[in-house]
């Protein structure tokens, strides 16, 4: 990469000054070359970046399979885990009444085997299950541990 870094260096100095000189002409190769030398050069930093960033996990999802009834006083949220790893995801969860209103609120902690799915209950107590309309789960389960 050092050697990249200075061919490129040691390329574009030498191009703006050879750049001065050539507007004259309308001869626009080197020029073309300068650009696609660059071009090479920010496709190579993705794949660097890339390489750096598979080492970070990404966030999961989040969905709600089941809301709590009265007859089964808890809600079911289904966590997946896209990455090649387990992980420990958050997910914020609410139970909410006709008007949209959050009658309770709550943030899970869940762990999830690697490319894999694990669920979670949320409970509700008899107090929301009397106004409880719909449940509510934010779809980007946050990673908070590897």
């Amino acid at each position: 990469m050092a050697t990249v870094v200075l061919a490129l260096t040691g390329f574009s100095s030498g191009h703006k000054s050879s750049g001065r000189h050539k507007s004259s002409h309308s001869d626009s190769d080197s020029g073309g070359g300068c650009s696609s030398s660059r071009q090479k050069h920010d496709s190579y930093t993705p794949r660097s970046t890339s390489t750096r960033s598979s080492s970070t996990l990404q966030d999961g999802t989040a969905l709600v399979v089941s809301c709590a009834t009265k007859a089964t006083p808890y809600a079911t949220v289904e966590v997946t885990n896209p990455n090649s790893r387990q992980a420990t995801f958050e997910v914020e969860f609410a139970f909410v009444d006709a008007a949209g209103k959050s009658l309770s609120s709550q943030t899970k902690q869940i762990s999830v085997p690697a490319r894999g799915t694990s669920n979670v209950q949320v409970k509700a107590g008899q107090a929301v299950l009397a106004e409880l309309d719909r449940c509510q789960v934010e779809p980007e389960a946050d990673v908070v541990s590897r």
